[in-house]
């Protein structure tokens, strides 16, 4: 008898499907601040939020599996600006990245990007069709664009250059939807104006030239912050580390991209980091952070005061 209820129970097993954990837990919100240009129900913008939350999160986008604390966290905000034509919308979209940090409850801010060559077309209930090698809309590439992206910078948060494989398709993303004929949307060519846009911002990730950058993501994280809890000498050491690797090519570039979306990511965490650091350590850190983040080294100061 026992050897027939095990055999029942290997059998109900096989039939199972087994969990294929998909890597984001997004959340989307979907707003129209000036109601006065666009005149769509808003019930429209409530569809589009679900829709995108259902791409994002039941797509699988890489091959490897999730258990559910070791999912991305990822919010995006969609503002409505204008409405220049039946179902076609232009936008500013916000994503922003977390990641946990190791025996803490607290999650670190990893990417906070702003996109404002946002416009796409939608149609209530219409699905967000998406191919990777082929043009199929603006709003399903964007979404798959940010999708790797965020993918990517996570992996590398995690091991050195840990996610050169998706930056890589985020990359292909641009390309296919660059040379696609026809294409008149902003943001995925290099001579368009805005030079945060999402052509230079990969550009910028995969260049050889800006590599520091990506090893000091993951010695920030892996070593500096996910040590915090249990030696916080040893994290802020760390942190320094990769404050040096920041430093390196914000002198090569201070005017580059990355190094404006890490700060607007990271300066109130890194305070925090110093903020009840000894005294010679805060000295060595403004010192550093002047060369780091040179734009913005004066709000940095707060930490002479901080005990």
């Amino acid at each position: 008898m026992k050897k027939i209820l095990s055999l029942l129970v290997i059998i109900v097993a096989l039939f199972i499907p087994v969990s294929q954990a998909q890597e984001l837990i997004c959340e989307v919100t979907v707003s129209a601040p000036d109601q006065s240009k666009v005149s769509t129900d808003p019930k429209v913008f409530k569809t589009l939020e679900n829709s995108i939350k259902e791409f994002m999160n039941n797509r699988k986008w890489t091959t490897d599996n999730f258990k559910d604390h070791e999912k991305i966290q990822l919010s995006i905000f969609i503002g409505i600006t204008d409405q220049p034509g039946e179902n076609a919308y232009t936008a500013s979209l916000t994503v922003i990245s977390k990641r946990p940090t190791f025996n803490s409850s607290y999650n670190s801010t990893v990417l906070n990007l702003i996109d404002n060559d946002f416009s796409f077309v939608y149609r209530e209930f219409d699905p967000i069709e998406f191919n990777e090698f082929q043009f199929t809309s603006n709003l399903s590439h964007i979404l798959g664009y940010y999708a790797y992206t965020v993918i990517g910078v996570d992996y590398d948060t995690y091991a050195d250059k840990g996610g050169q494989k998706y930056l890589q398709k985020a990359a292909d993303i641009v390309a296919v939807v660059g040379t696609s004929e026809g294409t008149i949307y902003k943001g995925w060519k290099s001579y368009d104006k805005n030079q945060r846009n999402r052509y230079w911002f990969i550009t910028h990730l995969l260049n050889g030239r800006y590599e520091p950058f990506r090893t000091a993501m993951y010695i920030y994280h892996r070593e500096g912050l996910d040590n915090f809890y249990s030696d916080p000498i040893l994290a802020r050491a760390n942190v320094y580390r990769a404050l040096e690797d920041i430093a390196k090519v914000a002198q090569d570039n201070p005017n580059l991209p990355l190094i404006q979306t890490w700060s607007e990511s990271k300066q109130d965490e890194i305070i925090g980091v110093y903020s009840k650091a000894p005294l010679e350590e805060k000295t060595a850190f403004l010192a550093l952070i002047k060369r780091a983040d040179p734009v913005n080294a004066s709000a940095y100061d707060k930490i002479k005061t901080e005990k």
